[in-house]
């Protein structure tokens, strides 16, 4: 059995923790039985940044989201090869417990996928709920109370906790859906396209709730949307067809990209 690797602590100078946030991809590939989708990925995302991630459909984004957190690799017939550094962990060492890096790294996905027989209450503590993890219920009070509110949604849904997620709109579930990724305390957090099926509204809190979230963990997100891209993220990571063409901060991406064909992605060229 294997013994597996616990989280290192560093301390800054006043002796508190330090997130081991930081993200290093190294010769990454990835397949899907013989088809190759990802091909030798090389990035580095910095702490507490809002990194988002575009380019056409079928150009491996979601895949590469997938294997920030070793999703990828439970899919029948799926392949990883490479290496991903958490701090100073590479998560696909076969001493790394993947369970565990799913608690660091946690994903929100496309659409809400609340579990519809638990109270919005049990949900955001699910995380705690499945793994059998005992805690005083005046400490699941308050990681519930702390985890809505991160997400942004806390005054919404404060005197609605034993209802169930049907009860809520799409916009809310979504919230909660944050809220649940936030309560086992994450370090990233990874968001497959979060608003692609809301309206305005809902999208906007969202982002804002995003933005919001940068002042304590490191963010990833996938998007079709560019002006989404634009207004959220510190950095962007450009792919075509399984590569990785362009990463830059945002704003002279958007502005002024180095690769023409980002440029003709961005200007609506293919897509």
């Amino acid at each position: 059995m294997p013994i597996f690797i616990q989280v290192k602590e560093r301390k800054d100078e006043k002796g508190g923790s330090l997130a081991l946030a930081e993200i290093r991809v190294e010769n990454l590939n990835a397949w899907f039985g013989t088809m190759q989708v990802l091909k030798d990925i090389n990035v580095s995302l910095k702490e507490k940044y809002i990194s988002a991630i575009i380019g056409p459909s079928g150009c491996g984004k979601t895949t590469l989201l997938r294997c920030f957190n070793r999703l990828h690799e439970i899919t029948p017939g799926a392949k990883v090869e490479g290496r991903i550094f958490l701090g100073d962990i590479d998560i696909y060492d076969k001493n790394v417990d993947p369970v565990l890096i799913r608690r660091r790294i946690g994903m929100v996905f496309q659409r809400p996928n609340l579990f519809s027989h638990m109270t919005i209450y049990d949900n955001v503590i699910a995380g705690y709920i499945l793994n059998n993890k005992k805690i005083p219920k005046e400490e699941k009070d308050k990681i519930v109370e702390k985890s809505l509110k991160l997400a942004g949604i806390w005054e919404e849904v404060e005197n609605r906790l034993k209802e169930y997620p049907s009860a809520l709109s799409g916009g809310q579930q979504q919230r909660v859906c944050i809220a649940r990724a936030l309560a086992v305390e994450p370090e990233v957090i990874l968001m497959d396209e979060p608003t692609s099926a809301l309206d305005p509204i809902s999208t906007y809190r969202i982002e804002e709730t995003i933005k919001e979230l940068k002042k304590e963990l490191t963010i990833i997100i996938v998007t079709h949307n560019m002006q989404q891209a634009a207004r959220v993220s510190d950095e962007t990571i450009f792919m075509y067809m399984g590569e990785v063409i362009e990463i830059g901060p945002t704003t002279e991406m958007f502005t002024n990209p180095k690769k023409k064909l980002t440029e003709d992605y961005i200007t609506g060229k293919f897509g």
